[in-house]
C-alpha cells in the first residue's frame, strides 16, 4: 500500500475534526474547529491542484509578453511593469489583458473558494 500524499493527509485529518473532534467539541469552539477544517480544505486543494496552476497561469500571463519569463514570479513582475508602461492599454490588448487576469483569478478561486466559482 503506498503512503498517502500531503493532499490525502489533510483530507483524512480534516474529515477526522469534522466527524470525530467536532460532535464532541463545546459550542463556542466548534466555530474555530470548522475554520481549522476550512483552511484544511484550503490547503488540500492547493497541494493537489497548485502546479497545474502554475503552468496554467505561466502560459496565459507569459503569452502577454514579448519574451515571458522562465519562472511565474518574474512572469508577474514583467507584466505589471508591462501594465505600469501602458503597454496594454489599447482596446484589443486591454481586453486580451483583462481574459487573462479573468482565467487567473477563477483558477486561484478553485482553490480558495469554489463555491464562488461561477
Amino acid at each position: 500500500m503506498t503512503q498517502p500524499n500531503a493532499a490525502q493527509l489533510l483530507d483524512i485529518a480534516r474529515q477526522t475534526l469534522l466527524e470525530q473532534v467536532l460532535p464532541t467539541l463545546a459550542s463556542e469552539l466548534r466555530y474555530p474547529a470548522l475554520m481549522i477544517a476550512n483552511a484544511m480544505a484550503i490547503a488540500a486543494r492547493e497541494s493537489r491542484l497548485q502546479d497545474q496552476l502554475s503552468a496554467q497561469e505561466q502560459a496565459g500571463l507569459g503569452a502577454l509578453l514579448e519574451t515571458p519569463p522562465a519562472t511565474l514570479a518574474a512572469t508577474r513582475q514583467h507584466l505589471a511593469l508591462a501594465i505600469r508602461a501602458g503597454r496594454h492599454d489599447a482596446p484589443q490588448a486591454r481586453r486580451t489583458l483583462v481574459e487573462a487576469l479573468r482565467r487567473t483569478t477563477l483558477a486561484h478561486l478553485t482553490i480558495s473558494n469554489p463555491k464562488a466559482m461561477p
